[in-house]
């Protein structure tokens, strides 16, 4: 994984230096979150994957990127209110296609738009993404395995015959993997943040961590 410079929005300045760059790592870190939020509108794989390259497309525009300012919104909401403005256009155009079938399809068999989930949903999956992030940072973490193991259902009297460790181990291990989690999942906010408005970002996305 790419390391972004102190703010994504410091490499959105620096757009015209070196744009396939930018637009790369901006996809590959965020387009998880993206595409997770689309399909759980419940619009298939091949369309998820439509609507997300749309909207990381949008977001590498020249004129996007150099009007982007981090004053008015964290990029979260920035990349948020983008992908709700592509659900809403494809959702739009096969509301449109529908009507224009209304001859061919019984009307009960149309399809009608649902409502896009509240910005809690997607914060959860931004979180999510980020913690996985932190997780692959620290794969090389010991006290990392402790956790995964927990993660995937163990007891902690397993996971310590599991490691050849005492239980009061694991719990030290669990532990001090979360708070190295946690720390890591701070420093990637302020990458794509900076220090305005880290404070207000972090404590939005406390809840969830």
């Amino acid at each position: 994984m790419a390391d972004f410079p102190s703010s994504i929005w410091t490499r959105i300045i620096q757009f015209k230096k070196d744009p396939e760059q930018v637009k790369d790592q901006i996809v590959r870190r965020y387009q998880r979150p993206v595409y997770e939020f689309v399909r759980a509108q419940g619009l298939a794989h091949e369309d998820a994957e439509d609507l997300v390259q749309e909207v990381f497309a949008r977001i590498a525009r020249d004129e996007f990127l150099e009007k982007a300012d981090r004053r008015k919104g964290r990029f979260r909401s920035l990349l948020l209110a983008v992908t709700r403005h592509v659900i809403a256009s494809f959702r739009r155009y096969e509301l449109a296609a529908q009507r224009d079938r209304r001859k061919e399809v019984p009307i009960e068999d149309l399809e009608i738009p649902g409502e896009v989930p509240p910005d809690g949903h997607f914060d959860r999956l931004w979180v999510k993404n980020l913690i996985q992030g932190a997780m692959e940072r620290l794969k090389d973490d010991p006290a990392l395995r402790a956790l995964r193991l927990q993660l995937e259902g163990k007891s902690y009297q397993e996971i310590a015959r599991s490691l050849g460790k005492r239980e009061t181990d694991v719990t030290n291990f669990i532990y001090r993997a979360k708070q190295r989690i946690r720390v890591e999942v701070e420093g990637m906010i302020r990458e794509y943040c900076g220090e305005a408005g880290v404070e207000d970002e972090i404590a939005s996305l406390l809840q969830y961590l």
